[in-house]
């Protein structure tokens, strides 16, 4: 388990990192036969300042968890986000869709359960769910595609999100720059891969121990490799 020894020490060890991007893997608009798809979605509070980020890993046999859809734009509206999800469900048909729990958040999967069938689940993004992430950059089962220049573009946001990621004066894990939205939905879809198999709740996941420590294709496009719905 990566716990780092001071407060302000980036949770994500560049070189590790490092080794999680592929020049020969792309993001793409499409599933392919043999993977499952699991999908997080930081959904936007604020209209105006922050980014609505979606994040969807393909996943194979061997657990590897490639980075292969990013949509992530500001200013959109709720009945935008809810067909943005829609589509992402046609385009891979997700295993599941995750968001983070808060009142904001359960309108959106309230109205997406009532509208499709789209496996749809809130969760709290507690210390452990945080943790997951930071190991499998470490084990290097997270994938993030470089082959072309949009992967590029948005694996560097993604890199740049990774290293400001920190452990707080609180104990709590947080983004310390301008925005954590990426790395905040790349943990959302990394924690949804592990929903399969889980059939109890764990004490963790209710914040007993979340406290501070002392040790169609015509219609995409636009923003950052977003859709314009």
């Amino acid at each position: 388990m990566c716990i780092p020894i001071s407060t302000g020490t980036s949770l994500f060890n560049i070189e590790h990192v490092q080794q999680c991007i592929s020049t020969e893997d792309i993001l793409r608009m499409r599933n392919r036969e043999g993977y499952k798809y699991f999908v997080g979605v930081d959904p936007a509070i604020s209209t105006d300042g922050d980014y609505n980020v979606i994040v969807v890993l393909e996943v194979d046999d061997e657990k590897n968890k490639r980075v292969v859809f990013v949509d992530r734009q500001k200013n959109v509206q709720f009945r935008e986000n809810i067909n943005k999800l829609k589509l992402v469900g046609q385009l891979f048909q997700p295993e599941v869709i995750l968001f983070e729990t808060n009142t904001f958040a359960k309108s959106f999967t309230q109205e997406l359960r009532n509208e499709t069938d789209l496996n749809v689940r809130d969760v709290t993004m507690t210390r452990r769910k945080k943790e997951e992430i930071i190991l499998n950059i470490e084990n290097h089962k997270i994938v993030l595609p470089k082959g072309n220049e949009e992967s590029k573009r948005i694996t560097g946001l993604i890199v740049d999100e990774l290293s400001m990621f920190s452990i707080l004066d609180n104990g709590r894990f947080a983004g310390v720059g301008a925005h954590d939205d990426l790395v905040m939905g790349l943990a959302l879809a990394n924690s949804a891969t592990h929903t399969l198999n889980e059939s109890f709740v764990l004490l963790d996941d209710i914040d007993i121990f979340d406290s501070p420590v002392n040790t169609p294709m015509g219609q995409l496009g636009g923003g950052i490799f977003g859709l314009n719905i």
